[in-house]
């Protein structure tokens, strides 16, 4: 369980590579700059390029700040639980309660569940039409999180 004073960074942005060209520049300064301000846990969706570089800008982070904490959220277990062992390069994994959804439906709302448990968003989005980083941006807003766009 996480201490409450810990503050959480939630990540939103596009599967696709060139939909994520220079955001690797500009996020470690971004994320340096959260983790002055006290944030030490971040989120990471695992489900594409923008999460791959939030994870690794976030991991080469923990080189110079290495209280931080780097954890994966998961959509769903496959049958067999051994697949979706958590790589020794994050610091945990939380599988939200999704079972009794749709598959169809896990991911959004697996999204849903980062929001509500994060403190602020760091996103990067181009696209908005049938775009679940872009859902999950319009969820963000409506729940009044602070929102950083790269």
């Amino acid at each position: 369980m996480l201490e409450s004073k810990e503050k959480v960074v939630a990540f939103a942005g596009h599967r696709y590579d060139w939909h994520c060209i220079g955001v690797e520049d500009k996020l470690p300064q971004v994320l340096e700059e959260l983790i002055q301000k006290g944030y030490t846990i971040f989120y990471d969706g695992n489900y594409g390029a923008f999460d791959k570089k939030c994870a690794g800008a976030v991991l080469e982070l923990k080189h110079k700040y290495p209280h931080i904490k780097l954890i994966r959220i998961l959509t769903y277990y496959h049958h067999n639980k051994d697949k979706y062992e958590t790589p020794s390069c994050y610091d945990g994994s939380i599988l939200p309660d999704l079972e009794e959804l749709h598959y169809k439906q896990k991911i959004a709302k697996r999204n849903d569940w980062i929001i509500d448990n994060c403190d602020i968003l760091v996103c990067h989005i181009e696209e908005t039409y049938k775009s679940g980083a872009y859902r999950t941006l319009k969820y963000a807003q409506k729940q009044n999180k602070p929102i950083i766009y790269i």
